[in-house]
């Protein structure tokens, strides 16, 4: 079994994690969320342009799974592997909720071999603050 190790970034906050097996994009996806503690109750895509992720060549969207749309052709989140997108050194934006627009930088650290039986997702340690994604309105 592979481990692939990744590091999340935002702003001053980062969080390093690992998830060993054969996890696909959505079941990252929902690990990211649970990290920073958000709630999963938006879509989100992972793009390859880390300045403008509209303009990204590669993506992997929702939309693509829960959309029968044949002018939608980009790959959907929850059949591809994070094994076929991520290996070591590679960068990603994580874009989740398109009303707020949060962009999370993903990095892939490494992808090891694994001695362990069954899949796992596990953070290896956080530094900073985690955004809050609904903070009170001032007025």
């Amino acid at each position: 079994m592979q481990e692939h190790h990744f590091k999340l970034q935002f702003q001053d906050y980062s969080a390093d994690f690992v998830l060993g097996g054969n996890h696909t994009l959505y079941e990252l996806a929902e690990f990211i969320i649970k990290t920073i503690g958000f709630d999963f109750d938006h879509t989100f895509e992972f793009c390859d342009n880390l300045k403008n992720p509209y303009r990204s060549k590669e993506r992997y969207t929702l939309f693509a799974d829960i959309r029968n749309n044949p002018d939608h052709d980009d790959p959907g989140v929850k059949q591809t592997p994070v094994s076929a997108v991520f290996r070591p050194r590679r960068k990603m934006v994580f874009h989740f909720d398109y009303g707020d627009d949060w962009y999370f930088l993903i990095t892939c650290t490494a992808v090891k071999e694994s001695a362990a039986k069954r899949r796992f997702k596990k953070v290896l340690g956080t530094t900073g603050t985690p955004p809050e994604q609904y903070p009170d309105c001032e007025e």
